[in-house]
């Protein structure tokens, strides 16, 4: 966890509102923190992940970065999935109610797109601002009863016309760096789990929890 993050964690704890922002630059690395407080059932918020992943995209397009997707779960890629943008990670607690920590970690000298990159100031003010609008609209959702079938549902065709890899080859990685098997990423259900279809048709679906999904190599 980095320096924003831990800052933003603390404050949380100590009540921060929803929207709270802090930023970290150290070396060529920039870190984004929010405190979130989407009004949700605990139930829906492993569904903020995903969800600000898509505002993260439509942040810097805003700012004129081009070609940006969404590496599945939660990170941002370039579009074609072959360079990282940005790492996305959440923490989730309880303190004058539950929030969540979203942060954000920008490889600013050398990652994808990072030539494209403006001030680091208005990389915050855009990208953490596109993250609350997003999380505002899908907890309003959320609320309204359109998330009775999963967490993703309100947001889930939005989401998944930004995940850079659907329709293309892709390999399954266990945690321990194995990989489980190639296929085609075929697509990401209400819940947030991706389905891969193997050569002879047979599709397996996982969870983040269980692995991860790379560009076939």
């Amino acid at each position: 966890m980095g320096v924003a993050a831990e800052q933003a964690l603390e404050r949380a704890r100590e009540g921060a509102p929803h929207g709270e922002l802090f930023s970290h630059r150290e070396g060529g690395e920039l870190e984004l923190a929010c405190v979130l407080r989407p009004q949700v059932g605990m139930g829906s918020l492993s569904g903020v992940p995903y969800v600000a992943a898509l505002g993260a995209c439509e942040g810097l397009e805003r700012l004129g970065v081009a070609g940006v997707g969404v590496g599945w779960p939660a990170d941002v890629v370039r579009e074609d999935g072959a360079g990282l943008v940005a790492r996305v990670r959440t923490s989730a607690g309880y303190a004058e109610g539950m929030f969540v920590v979203c942060s954000l970690s920008f490889d600013v000298a050398g990652g994808a797109h990072a030539d494209a990159l403006p001030v680091d100031e208005q990389v915050a003010d855009a990208v953490c601002g596109a993250i609350l609008a997003r999380v505002d609209a899908w907890a309003a959702a959320v609320g309204a009863g359109r998330a009775v079938a999963g967490p993703l549902a309100p947001v889930l065709s939005d989401y998944f016309d930004r995940v850079a890899l659907v329709g293309k080859p892709v390999e399954l990685v266990y945690p321990n760096g194995r990989v489980a098997m190639r296929g085609t990423l075929a697509g990401v259900d209400v819940w947030g789990r991706a389905t891969v279809r193997n050569e002879l048709g047979g599709e397996v679906e996982v969870s983040p929890e269980q692995a991860s999904i790379r560009a076939a190599q």
